[in-house]
């Protein structure tokens, strides 16, 4: 009784795996495609752009795993800005100028093409 009830349900949980892999499929190409036509953003007078990196050969862009600043954090050069994560590689961003960050671009999840900016750093006022 059980081998033919495993006959029945093995082709229609290989069909399951199938249709799930085809719409997580979709659902990535779509991501990419809204990532693509994104407005690219206007930075704050005086703000310089932590961009996403080309993170290697064929890599137009990356997934935002993770912020770890928001808008009023202040950031040094080399601070860990961003997670991003593609198909080949997971890796950090690093804040690329000191100073605070004035707008976020980004939000975790979204897919962003290579070049474009995930936050804006301006430079901090001078202390007395």
């Amino acid at each position: 009784m059980l081998d033919a009830l495993w006959t029945i349900a093995a082709p229609l949980v290989g069909l399951a795996v199938v249709i799930a892999s085809a719409l997580g499929a979709r659902k990535r190409h779509l991501a990419r495609a809204a990532a693509d036509t994104r407005p690219w953003p206007t930075l704050p007078d005086g703000a310089t752009a932590v961009e996403m990196p080309a993170l290697g050969e064929g890599v137009t862009g990356a997934t935002v795993v993770r912020l770890m600043t928001h808008a009023g954090d202040q950031v040094q050069v080399g601070d860990v800005v961003a997670e991003v994560s593609t198909d080949k590689v997971d890796t950090e961003i690093p804040a690329t100028s000191s100073g605070t960050v004035s707008a976020v671009f980004v939000h975790e999840g979204d897919e962003v093409p290579v070049g474009f900016p995930l936050l804006a750093v301006s430079p901090s006022a001078a202390l007395p």
